[in-house]
């Protein structure tokens, strides 16, 4: 399965808010209302919420550990019955 790099919009929002969170102890509703102080809108050109922050966070942490334990994951190669007749 391929996965489309995160576009550097996606990296620095995620960073942003990650960091508001972590360092600043704010809330989801919080980050949201900075967000929307600022004028960043999201993807889809709308306001943030409480919700789409979660959702980021959500995702980044689900497609990390996906990468993580599947997608660099080494199987071992096995030919089997292979005849070229």
């Amino acid at each position: 399965m391929y996965l489309r790099p995160y576009s550097e919009r996606q990296v620095k929002l995620h960073r942003i808010i990650k960091k508001l969170k972590e360092k600043r102890h704010m809330s989801l509703k919080s980050i949201a209302d900075k967000l929307n102080a600022l004028r960043i809108k999201t993807h889809q050109g709308k306001l943030f919420s409480s919700g789409s922050i979660h959702s980021i966070l959500k995702r980044k942490k689900e497609r990390d550990k996906w990468i993580e334990e599947v997608h660099n994951k080494k199987f071992p190669i096995q030919i089997l019955n292979f005849d070229l007749s």
